[in-house]
């Protein structure tokens, strides 16, 4: 059994490996945390909740107990397996879908509006709290 610092490195070399060329911000923000969460793991500072192990499995199809750090999984990741951010941010989906401004967004204009929706649950998430709503 690896000790935690083992583990620690572990994860982080999975971590960085399976984001891949993605950047830290849009590794973030398709799993809805904040870039500070992501150094933290990829510098084997802390390892990722569950539910972000859960997010990272399900979106990027890698076995939960590979990101642990487990070997005896024959699992081998695929290089460039980073679905599009159009996948990764399903809300720009719901939004005229076939509509030629939708197709024609940029990575930076996705990452935007990913930022401003967040924003926005966030906005409506206090007016609940608060009972305004």
């Amino acid at each position: 059994m690896p000790n935690e610092f083992n583990l620690l490195n572990r994860i982080a070399t999975r971590i960085i490996q399976i984001r891949g060329d993605m950047t830290k911000h849009e590794f973030a923000i398709s799993l809805g945390v904040t870039e500070q969460a992501v150094s933290t793991w990829e510098n084997a500072v802390t390892m990722p909740r569950i539910d972000a192990l859960e997010k990272i499995s399900k979106i990027y199809g890698v076995p939960k107990s590979y990101i642990l750090g487990d070997d005896s999984d024959s699992f081998i990741p695929e290089t460039k397996k980073i679905p599009p951010l159009k996948k990764i941010v399903p809300i720009i989906d719901s939004v005229e879908p076939w509509s030629e401004e939708h197709a024609n967004l940029t990575d930076d204009e996705i990452i935007e509006i990913a930022e401003q929706m967040k924003s926005m649950i966030q906005y409506v998430k206090n007016k609940r709290k608060n009972n305004i709503i």
